[in-house]
């Protein structure tokens, strides 16, 4: 009479241990600094946010459901860390994004790509992580299987989480002092880029964006790297003419004075 009620709680022991697995894996994942602020999307009992305190960060967990808020308050307080994390009821798709350097989604892939918009508004390097790959021409920096042996009967063993940093807006014409001008093309993380100065000729290279980083390219003469600094890109090295620490500002289409 007593086997169906201990198997049960059996089972939720195992889902409890399963859903602290995870969350352990998804801090790990963002590889997060002190100075991080961590934006948990969908933060049930809080096990992700109060992890993330646990390891340093601030964390934030917005949820819609009253009753796993105050679930994740009780926790956050009884680990110690409820002076470093937040608790908002809002519609996930219409909280603020602005301000957290992690993104976590606990979302559904139609819900994601609702959110991409306002995702690649975010500062160039933000990191995004989900337990589902929903952001469909966007790939996946990182992609994790984590083993989760104490699922239930019926859920899946393994659970694959995956990492996006939001790449650097560069699409475009830049210009630097002495009538330097390039040139972006830019498909999400993938760019082709022309230099020149002037009526000189055109030198012309493609690369990968790395967040804010656009570092140099593998292979061919030109090697440059540039950064994305407020706004506009900082030459690293690596452009002829172009002394390391220029900065390059947006300009339109009509070209760029010396």
């Amino acid at each position: 009479m007593w086997a169906q009620p201990r198997a049960a709680e059996a089972g939720a022991a195992a889902s409890l241990v399963a859903a602290e697995r995870l969350a352990q894996a998804v801090v790990r994942l963002a590889a997060l600094r002190t100075d991080d602020h961590l934006l948990d999307l969908g933060t049930a009992e809080g096990r992700v946010v109060v992890a993330a305190a646990l390891a340093g960060a601030r964390a934030t967990g917005v949820e819609t459901e009253p009753e796993l808020l105050n679930r994740a308050r009780q926790r956050a307080a009884q680990a110690g860390v409820a002076d470093r994390v937040a608790f908002r009821e809002e519609d996930l798709l219409r909280t603020r994004l602005s301000g957290a350097s992690v993104i976590v989604m606990h979302l559904p892939p139609e819900s994601q790509q609702q959110l991409r918009p306002a995702l690649l508004r975010l500062a160039p390097g933000t990191r995004v992580i989900s337990e589902t790959d929903g952001l469909p021409g966007w790939p996946a920096e990182q992609t994790q299987a984590v083993e989760l042996p104490d699922r239930s009967p019926g859920r899946l063993r393994t659970q694959r989480i995956h990492l996006w940093r939001v790449p650097a807006p560069v699409e475009g014409n830049w210009c630097a002092p002495g009538g330097f001008q390039l040139s972006f093309r830019q498909s999400m993380l993938e760019y082709r880029a022309t230099f020149a100065r002037g009526g000189g000729t055109p030198v012309q290279w493609r690369g990968r964006i790395d967040g804010a980083s656009l570092p140099p390219p593998v292979g061919g003469a030109l090697r440059p790297w540039l950064i994305w600094s407020d706004g506009q890109l900082l030459v690293r090295r690596g452009i002829p003419g172009l002394p390391d620490g220029v900065r390059l500002s947006r300009r339109p289409a009509a070209g760029c004075q010396g």
